[in-house]
């Protein structure tokens, strides 16, 4: 069976997952190769020994900030606009499809590469998507979802958890481009922003005990609400899976936290903001604590820093590195806050998008403050 991985590569966290299910598959004895548009962390499938093959449109480093902005809701409009154009995504969908049949393709596994929903059923194959746990259906039907005030403060005095538990679940957010095309293309559309991310079979990048929905409801899931899907989504529990990149730990950071002083390990992944970033490392500077502050592609790293307490780096083995800390800092992605736990670090989080409840599950769990 040949299985292509097909990440966004300019997000970190999701390339190290599917590196790490392409290994796991590979082993099984099935075929896995890579396809990219473009991205800063191709080589984190390279070095694996994965072959990465470039499909046209290549993504730009200024297009994949516009993309990655959007998802922050930092720019356009979420209520009418969406990651792509039409005319965007039919070029990529098309030239998907195309690579798809070359390469005698039978399933596709992906993370957040969206026209992949659209170019597998052109070719007739099956997506495998994989998921954090808050961005399933089951996780809404529990009402577990919570607003990020980073994105309207003011509207933190209003009852909006009651309302994204609501909005989330009836939503075709994003999808107009997408349902436009697939109408063009005679395929059918989709019925929610939680029908479309489902893909064929969705793999849940969490546990039952962390994410509080147990196995068997989960895997058995059958919706509330069946007119709000094409299908009953089929969710299979993954585990957690967080990057676990190569290498040690650097010696500027073991020399860095050889203190007797609190040490705070912050990271923001790439999806979260650089301006947010920027006033955590202001912040920090002023408080006593010895830091280290990993910036990956969000801020450049010509950037000043304001204290010797403060330690920039572009990237560090996270997995290795937060142990050495008494307290994590993070934007409430998957990866950073499975790296949290996994350490037994205390996490505070300050989550920045609507992908980011991790922190919200957390912190019923026990492990992490929600400081937005």
């Amino acid at each position: 069976m040949k299985i292509i991985c097909f990440p966004h590569f300019y997000y970190l966290s999701e390339v190290s997952r599917l590196v790490e299910i392409g290994k796991a598959l590979r082993e099984l004895g099935q075929e896995v190769v890579f396809f990219s548009h473009g991205g800063s962390y191709e080589y984190v499938a390279t070095d694996e020994g994965f072959d990465v093959f470039s499909v046209e449109p290549t993504m730009s480093p200024a297009r994949a900030e516009t993309y990655m902005a959007f998802n922050r809701a930092e720019t356009g409009n979420p209520l009418k606009d969406s990651f792509f154009t039409y005319e965007e995504l039919e070029a990529y969908v098309r030239s998907e499809a195309n690579a798809l049949r070359a390469e005698n393709a039978d399933a596709v596994l992906i993370g957040w590469n969206l026209p992949s929903y659209l170019s597998v059923q052109l070719v007739g194959i099956p997506i495998i998507v994989q998921q954090p746990g808050p961005f399933t259906a089951p996780f809404f039907d529990r009402k577990m979802g919570v607003f990020v005030p980073a994105l309207v403060a003011w509207l933190r005095h209003l009852p909006m958890n009651w309302f994204v538990n609501w909005f989330i679940p009836r939503t075709k957010l994003w999808l107009s481009p997408f349902n436009r095309l697939a109408r063009t293309l005679g395929l059918p559309e989709y019925k929610s922003l939680l029908d479309f991310m489902a893909g064929d079979l969705t793999i849940v990048m969490d546990t039952p005990e962390i994410l509080g929905i147990s196995k068997d409801e989960l895997e058995n899931y059958t919706p509330q609400h069946p007119e709000r899907f094409r299908r009953p989504p089929r969710y299979r529990y993954g585990g957690p899976l967080f990057a676990k990149l190569p290498g040690d730990i650097p010696d500027s950071v073991s020399k860095h936290f050889d203190v007797p002083r609190t040490k705070l390990y912050c990271g923001m992944g790439v999806s979260g903001s650089p301006q947010v970033l920027q006033d955590v490392i202001d912040i920090v500077s002023e408080l006593d604590f010895q830091a280290v502050i990993v910036t990956t592609t969000i801020l450049a790293e010509e950037m000043t820093q304001h204290a010797d307490r403060v330690l920039l780096v572009p990237h560090v083995p996270a997995h290795l590195v937060n142990p050495l800390a008494d307290i994590a800092l993070t934007h409430g992605g998957a990866g950073t806050v499975q790296t949290a736990i996994h350490a037994g670090t205390p996490l505070v989080g300050v989550p920045m998008h609507l992908r980011e409840f991790g922190v919200r599950v957390t912190g019923v769990w026990g492990q992490s403050k929600n400081s937005s």
